[in-house]
């Protein structure tokens, strides 16, 4: 599987802006200029390991957290989303959910014998 650069700048933007940090002062703590974080966001350069690592450092996160999209086995990062977002729904959004994901999953089921099938 190859990097997903537009959905790793994609969780540069999201990390960046939950720590209310602007573009200048990422680039700043990372060592880097502000329009290398741009293009990093907008997917438009691909980051050095290295910069990547100081830039999850700077955010406070884990690299996992900006590379799930890549990852083959990223399930906790994504359970960790949803834990995240559960927490802000109501009450009677959280009696939906059982039932939505029960929805979702027969979809997901649908969706992949209807590919199965076009691989035949």
């Amino acid at each position: 599987m190859s990097v997903d650069y537009g959905k790793l700048g994609e969780r540069v933007r999201e990390q960046r802006k939950r720590g209310s940090m602007s573009q200048a002062k990422l680039a700043e703590a990372a060592e880097v200029s502000t329009q290398h974080i741009s293009n990093i966001e907008n997917a438009k350069t691909k980051v050095s390991l290295e910069k990547l690592v100081d830039i999850a450092n700077v955010l406070d996160c884990s690299m996992d957290e900006l590379m799930c999209d890549s990852l083959v086995k990223a399930n906790a990062v994504y359970a960790d989303e949803a834990v995240g977002m559960f927490s802000r729904f109501s009450a009677a959004q959280v009696r939906a959910l059982p039932e939505f994901l029960r929805s979702c999953t027969y979809f997901f089921r649908l969706m992949e014998k209807d590919m199965q099938q076009k691989d035949v």
